[in-house]
């Protein structure tokens, strides 16, 4: 299995860069060439598309060299680490890295309340009993989304987020989502539109991600991306990324390791593959030996310290949190195994490891220009 690291001068946060430099938003962070030369023919809509999971293997293994996905994408770039859902799309609409917004896996633990917070669901990820009264996420993880910062640089621009049924008034499908964006494109002077879209990666969880149901909803996606790009007009520019990729695994249960989770503070957080351990005192030197004795195969173990050194979270004003989400060490996968935590879900393929498979993601970019 090929490992590959984030790069954060060409990565899914870059390509917001790119985007917030063409309408004139300042921001630190590197943009990607490519795009900015072909932003700089001037275009009055924007159309930003993050399809879920959709990862560059998908692109090249399952569609034709004609078909749009594949025939457009002008490059393979990497997702953030962890390659996951929290941290890669905030890391889109935030336009910095997950060290400086915080978002950095599906589960966090929050030490004032106590809890191993699912990010998105602001539930316990081992209770479910347990109510979670106040958003975690609006308290401590807010950020200025690019579409705000767009806004506010440029009040002429429309801005709009379209979003799956999960939000209030949410599409039930990319095509409803496409059909939206088309009309406000065709009924506005000048906007800018991100339409994140849940699939493939849905499917790619039951399935693997080279199954023939995978196949057909990359290439039912792909359909409506071409429809999407027929009907644009030529002031339109549209933009295609992934927040990661994935690939197949098989699942080790941890939580059958008793003498491993003995020596935990609190239950693991994070994700399956980018885990997250609380270790109690004068248990880190056993807790690491028998880590690696048991599970050296497959995942690399970090210390605390030794992830901050190695800037995998990428650079700048750290989050304040950021010491109180991180555990004594963190382990990587770098091979085909997860944990299974909680009951699990018999997962096929995952993300959030180390691997080519789910760190790389296309760049794909259409205009009639």
């Amino acid at each position: 299995m090929k490992i590959v690291y984030p790069n954060y001068k060409n990565s899914i946060m870059n390509v917001s860069n790119s985007i917030l430099k063409h309408y004139r938003v300042k921001n630190k962070y590197a943009s990607i060439k490519a795009l900015d030369k072909e932003l700089s023919k001037g275009y009055n809509h924007v159309i930003y598309i993050l399809l879920d999971g959709m990862g560059s293997n998908l692109i090249k293994n399952l569609l034709n060299k004609d078909d749009a996905l594949n025939k457009y994408m002008i490059s393979e770039i990497t997702s953030v680490f962890p390659p996951t859902t929290v941290a890669a799309t905030d890391a889109v609409l935030s336009a910095v890295p997950p060290i400086v917004n915080g978002h950095l896996g599906w589960v966090q633990y929050f030490e004032n309340e106590d809890v191993n917070l699912v990010v998105f669901q602001n539930r316990d990820f081992y209770d479910e009993k347990r109510i979670i009264v106040e958003d975690l996420r609006s308290k401590y993880l807010s950020f200025e989304r690019i579409g705000e910062k767009i806004h506010k640089q440029n009040p002429n621009i429309i801005t709009n987020e379209l979003f799956p049924s999960f939000v209030k008034n949410g599409s039930e499908s990319f095509k409803d989502e496409i059909e939206k964006v088309l009309l406000i494109t065709h009924n506005t002077d000048e906007s800018f539109n991100y339409l994140y879209w849940i699939e493939p990666d849905l499917i790619e969880h039951k399935t693997g991600i080279y199954s023939k149901e995978t196949k057909k909803v990359v290439t039912d996606l792909n359909s409506d991306f071409e429809e999407l790009i027929n009907n644009i007009s030529d002031d339109t520019i549209v933009i295609c990324i992934a927040d990661h990729g994935l690939t197949d695994i098989k699942e080790i249960p941890l939580f059958d390791n008793k003498e491993l989770i003995k020596m935990l503070v609190r239950f693991p957080s994070m994700e399956p593959r980018a885990i997250n351990f609380f270790v109690k005192e004068g248990k880190l030197k056993e807790f690491k030996d028998l880590f690696n004795s048991s599970y050296g195969k497959y995942y690399k173990l970090y210390s605390k310290q030794e992830i901050l050194d190695s800037k995998i979270y990428g650079e700048g004003e750290k989050h304040k949190m950021i010491d109180s989400f991180l555990g004594d060490y963190m382990g990587l996968a770098i091979d085909k195994y997860m944990f299974t935590l909680n009951n699990g879900n018999g997962y096929i393929a995952h993300h959030a490891g180390m691997s080519e498979d789910e760190m790389m993601v296309p760049l794909v970019i259409y205009s009639k220009k």
